[in-house]
């Protein structure tokens, strides 16, 4: 077993069942969301998942009428979404316990949702033409990713977070854009999201334990809050829409 599919096995030791899909201002995938909802015009898009983890996006777009296929690394992850698939009573998402580059070469998708995985990949290179090849004609892919110009990155507090999640490197704008382009995408958007407050959330453990508390308008006065420092100390997070040119 790779260290890479260790520590991911580690991580999801404790992943919970989802029992119900998440809302548009879901704390975690609201961003997130707000972004793939302006380019899923219909619904039937065939989209792939990629480290798809507990399920939880893979389950809201196909409760959207979307026809999802979730992978990840993690054989507990996979086998977590499947007893959710269960739970939940959806026939339109199936998941399955495999590294893409490799064994989807065949496959054609509409949507390749590719958030939070590149920073894990000894060849992101290679990851993105795999991925322009599975895309059909035209077909969008949203990746995201941690900047190496966040505020707490810079600050030197975000390392044994990244160390623990195996986080192999963070991107600059610069960087992730010039390679996304020479895989052969259009970039068609680009946000520059996740403000210092939201940030803090998610890399401190436990300020992190909050996050599960934060429904309806906890979510939205939090989220205006964040978003009012991104201006003054910068962003964590890009996220980039692309169209296979």
């Amino acid at each position: 077993m790779s260290t890479r599919k260790k520590l991911h096995e580690k991580y999801h030791s404790n992943t919970k069942l989802q029992r119900k899909i998440i809302k548009d201002n879901n704390f975690t995938y609201r961003l997130l969301i707000s972004v793939i909802n302006r380019y899923l015009k219909k619904s039937n898009n065939k989209i792939l998942d990629i480290g798809c983890g507990a399920g939880t996006l893979s389950f809201y777009l196909a409760s959207k009428g979307n026809n999802v296929l979730g992978i990840d690394i993690s054989s507990k992850a996979v086998k977590a979404c499947i007893a959710s698939k269960k739970e939940l009573g959806l026939k339109n998402v199936d998941f399955k316990q495999l590294d893409f580059h490799s064994k989807l070469a065949s496959k054609k998708f509409d949507v390749v949702i590719f958030t939070e995985v590149i920073e894990h990949l000894e060849d992101d290179k290679k990851a993105l033409k795999a991925i322009h090849n599975m895309l059909e004609t035209k077909g969008i892919m949203v990746l995201s990713t941690p900047s190496n110009t966040a505020p707490l990155h810079r600050l030197g507090i975000t390392k044994k977070f990244d160390e623990e999640v195996g986080h192999l490197r963070r991107y600059s704008l610069e960087k992730i854009e010039k390679m996304v382009n020479k895989s052969g995408f259009e970039i068609i958007e680009i946000q520059k999201t996740e403000g210092i407050l939201r940030n803090f959330l998610f890399v401190n453990p436990i300020a992190g334990k909050l996050i599960r508390f934060f429904k309806f308008f906890i979510s939205d006065i939090v989220t205006f809050a964040d978003n009012a420092t991104i201006p003054l100390f910068g962003y964590s997070n890009i996220i980039i829409i692309a169209k296979k040119a």
